[in-house]
């Protein structure tokens, strides 16, 4: 799984970004929910794509999974701890 930043280390990059163009104190408030959004995409995307990965019927077994195996899996598969 590519490495998703923390939220600090996210706040602090797009700090950094601004510092670096001298539009800190205008355009860091305004953009927040906006960078929150991009922040929330990148678990969004994450952990579709190891739900995927983890549903049981994908897997070479000729064993149809039932829905509560599935739902299990996928449900599980991107934990909260995940998101730091």
């Amino acid at each position: 799984m590519t490495k998703i930043p923390t939220a600090e280390e996210f706040l602090k990059d797009l700090q950094h970004e601004y510092e670096e163009t001298g539009e800190y104190k205008m355009y860091f408030a305004i953009d927040i929910p906006n960078k929150l959004k991009e922040f929330a995409k990148l678990h969004v995307e994450a952990a579709l794509k190891e739900a995927l990965e983890s549903i049981p019927c994908l897997g070479s077994s000729s064993d149809i999974a039932t829905y509560e195996e599935v739902e299990d899996a996928v449900l599980n598969a991107y934990p909260l701890t995940n998101i730091k």
